[in-house]
């Protein structure tokens, strides 16, 4: 009896370690599995501890006073980068493990880089909305007859400003669109009227001579045009039934003034082109028929859609500045002297001046006024217009 069953036990021992490899098989590809499935949180050699009581391990980049850059792998096992928040990281242990799990160029051993200030973004933009309302209502007046008037004024200021530390290319855009109507009384009977219609861009694209230089070779663009569509009477219908006189890129006029600029800081640009040409056209032969914008014809006998100008130099200052939270100073003035003309030669003056002043967080108290005039004209009288509007303006 006893032999058998010392027989029976010599059988089942082959069983037991085979079985026991298989076990220990199994575990292994469990311990990859889990491994492979969790290397998002097992990643490499810092360890983020977040307060929601979840930890990265990951390779932490940059740092700034209110954020963190760092790599880590997903559950695709794929190197990523990304950013969060301090205010969500509870600490950082750098040099936790001695390893990397995974190797790529972002796992590197050199220390993150640490921003005692945020960093720059290299694209900036800016939304400004304005709005100026006006009514006048006057009833029995002691001389002369009632007032009823009403006139209102809105801006759209639009902005996309480029720039990195180190790159030589920089460039500003700025869109600035002023619609103001009126209308003379308050039944239905009066209808509302366009005061002004003016859409335009300016853009400046420059080159840095050298790096670090202060002068670079760049290019002015100015564009020009109205938005909505008028007809005759300067009402946005048809009411005379004489037609259209001016309407979206009709007419539209493209400056175009390539140059040296000099900047010698954040806040003053003075760009001198010393040729500039404009392209003058329409997009509606109706509104060209009308005789207000081309004095020249085509084959057709129809007055030409396009007309190319040569207009000589150029010269514009921009100015840019702010004052601590609450005063803010947008300055574009130009000076342009068509010399290659024929005709008897002009110095035109073309003045924007936009200043706001803050009254809370993103509400201001915005003062507009355009300035243009020939400096060469006797007497030299100006043109002045100036509006005030309460507006909403944000940068981000």
């Amino acid at each position: 009896m006893k032999k058998n069953v010392q027989h029976h036990l010599v059988q089942l021992r082959p069983m037991s370690k085979i079985l026991f490899k298989r076990a220990l098989i199994v575990k292994q590809i469990l311990m990859l599995v889990v491994l492979f499935s969790t290397t998002n949180l097992l990643a490499q050699k810092d360890l983020m501890h977040k307060k929601d009581s979840t930890e990265v391990r990951c390779k932490i980049i940059t740092e700034t006073p209110s954020m963190y850059t760092y790599a880590y792998i997903n559950a695709k096992n794929n190197v990523k980068k990304t950013n969060i928040l301090k205010s969500v990281v509870e600490n950082v242990e750098y040099n936790k493990f001695d390893k990397n799990l995974v190797e790529d160029k972002l796992f590197t051993d050199a220390a993150p880089i640490v921003y005692t200030e945020e960093p720059l973004k290299p694209y900036q933009y800016s939304f400004g909305l304005g709005l100026n309302v006006s009514n006048i209502l006057e009833f029995n007046a002691p001389s002369g007859p009632d007032k009823k008037s009403f006139s209102a004024t809105t801006t759209l200021d639009l902005g996309l400003d480029y720039y990195k530390e180190g790159s030589r290319f920089a460039m500003t855009n700025e869109l600035h669109w002023t619609l103001a109507v009126q209308k003379s009384g308050i039944s239905g009977s009066d209808r509302i009227q366009r005061v002004s219609d003016e859409l335009i861009t300016l853009h400046d694209f420059s080159y840095t001579l050298s790096k670090n230089s202060k002068w670079n070779a760049n290019i002015i663009v100015k564009n020009s045009t109205s938005f909505f569509t008028i007809y005759d009477g300067d009402y946005f219908k048809d009411y005379n039934n004489n037609g259209k006189i001016q309407g979206f890129l009709s007419p539209y006029q493209v400056v175009l003034s390539p140059g040296i600029k000099y900047q010698p800081n954040n806040y003053f640009r003075l760009s001198l082109s010393p040729y500039s040409v404009s392209l003058y056209g329409l997009t509606s032969q109706q509104i060209a028929n009308t005789g207000y914008y081309t004095q020249t014809y085509d084959t057709n006998g129809d007055y030409d859609l396009f007309v190319f100008d040569q207009l000589g130099a150029e010269l514009n200052i921009w100015y840019d500045r702010k004052y601590k939270k609450w005063l803010e100073m947008q300055y574009r003035l130009g000076f342009s002297s068509d010399y290659l003309s024929n005709e008897d030669i002009t110095i035109l003056m073309d003045g924007m001046f936009i200043t706001k002043i803050r009254i809370v967080k993103n509400i201001y108290l915005t003062h507009r006024a355009i300035l243009k005039g020939d400096l060469l004209e006797t007497p030299f009288k100006p043109y002045y217009k100036q509006t005030i509007l309460l507006s909403f303006a944000k940068t981000f």
